[in-house]
């Protein structure tokens, strides 16, 4: 799955310590067309939000309690600066909910 994919996960699982609860977006797309790559991965996680405020990750976690979300972006292509840029706004605009976005 990439991210392309929006209605999909690309990958979820939990950390070593049980309390957060890891997402991976797999971003496989060059930055030739940055206006519209940064559409597609905001979309991306959007869709991400939307699965973890209507809890839809308890269907894989029925008896787990999660402290703090983590949406990890693996990029193939280097972020360009607005990407980081981006990225950073969404971050702290994500800390009141426990979420946070980690570039790998």
């Amino acid at each position: 799955m990439t991210v392309l994919e929006v209605d999909q996960i690309d990958g979820m699982g939990k950390s070593q310590e049980g309390r957060q609860l890891l997402f991976l977006i797999s971003d496989h797309l060059d930055w030739e067309q940055e206006g519209e790559h940064l559409l597609v991965l905001q979309e991306k996680i959007n869709a991400y939000l939307t699965f973890i405020e209507s809890a839809q990750y308890a269907e894989h976690y029925p008896d787990e309690q999660f402290n703090e979300f983590v949406i990890e972006i693996h990029f193939l292509h280097t972020p360009t600066k607005k990407c980081e840029e981006f990225l950073a706004i969404v971050g702290q605009q994500l800390q009141p909910f426990h979420i946070s976005i980690a570039v790998e």
